[in-house]
């Protein structure tokens, strides 16, 4: 347990920073104003392949579906980008579009997607339902936010910490002030143990009324537990740095039907907004792993319930607003009861 706590290395989370065990995998992506990003490390050549294949891919489509397949191609706005617009499977209605951006920069690929409408080609115009909307073609407009989000995006290697202003993903940054529609998933997992995770998400929307531990009360979540065979460990709320948390900890039974523990941190339930982002941090441990691409039940997880709880405290004592993340000094909505 000592291995795994002595040497926490800083990621960067939405506007957030985590401490995690050396030589953790991260993954994730981002999803803003509806547009789904996710960044991937490769080189310019195998970014420039993979527009060709993609590109090929596209127009081989168009050979066998009802024309006009591929509305548009080509680069985007910025050095290194590309887009596509085109429909999708032929279950779809013709009026549905779906925009794929890309970019390369610094190392790693970004993929952009984004479903919309266009209700003008073809002609729906005189459907009743269409007159009903007020923008019957959201292409233009959804185009522009995903060429917005090329020019501005840049790759970062997941142990670069910016001081600007700005959101972290996995892989990428994202600089600009917080605003309502920000999301972003990360997720870590030892190697050393491969069945212990974390997953960190921070939303800036609204999240409810209800809190972490109201939810833990819940009748129906109390119903769950008992199914699962569970023991609550601890809950309660966590004073961290400058932000007030409500956690749950529980060990219980798994999907698999193997045990292992479940504990789960949050901040901001009820008063998430893009100056005080909501987030979620939870550690899984034990359950199954997927080896060799079957499922395979684990007894017990590669951490007791006690070393689970060690590195649960080393991890999620150190979560913290970014220096910088907003602009400005941060002040934390704590009243989140």
């Amino acid at each position: 347990m000592t291995e795994l706590t002595a040497n926490l290395k800083t990621r960067c989370v939405g506007r957030y920073l985590v401490d995690m065990p050396e030589g953790a995998t991260e993954y994730g992506y981002a999803r803003i104003g509806g547009v789904d990003i996710e960044a991937k490390a490769m080189t310019e050549d195998a970014y420039r392949q993979e527009i060709a294949q993609r590109e090929t891919v596209l127009k081989t489509v168009e050979i066998t579906y009802p024309r006009p397949f591929l509305y548009a191609a080509g680069p985007a706005r910025g050095r290194s980008t590309y887009y596509f617009i085109y429909r999708d499977t032929l279950i779809d209605s013709p009026a549905t579009r779906y925009i794929e951006g890309y970019k390369w920069d610094r190392g790693y690929r970004f993929l952009l997607k984004i479903e919309t409408y266009d209700y003008v080609h073809p002609d729906q115009t005189d459907d009743p339902i269409v007159k009903q909307f007020d923008v019957k073609n959201e292409v233009p407009a959804k185009t522009n936010l995903v060429f917005d989000l090329l020019e501005k995006l840049r790759g970062r290697p997941n142990e670069e910490i910016p001081t600007e202003p700005g959101v972290c993903f996995a892989g990428g940054f994202l600089p600009g002030k917080a605003t309502d529609d920000q999301y972003v998933r990360g997720g870590f997992t030892l190697t050393s143990n491969p069945d212990v995770s974390f997953v960190v998400s921070v939303d800036t929307a609204s999240q409810g009324g209800i809190t972490l531990l109201q939810h833990a009360d819940d009748s129906q979540t109390l119903d769950a537990l008992k199914a699962m065979d569970a023991k609550v460990i601890r809950k309660g709320t966590v004073e961290l740095s400058g932000l007030r948390a409500e956690e749950w900890l529980f060990e219980g039974l798994k999907p698999g039907d193997g045990r292992g523990d479940t504990f789960t941190l949050s901040v901001n339930d009820t008063t998430s907004g893009p100056s005080s982002p909501y987030l979620s941090l939870e550690m899984d441990t034990g359950g199954q792993l997927k080896i060799q691409g079957k499922f395979v039940k684990l007894d017990k997880g590669s951490l007791t319930t006690r070393e689970a709880i060690a590195l649960w405290d080393a991890v999620s004592r150190k979560v913290r607003v970014r220096p910088g993340a907003f602009g400005y000094r941060f002040s934390n909505n704590i009243s989140n009861r």
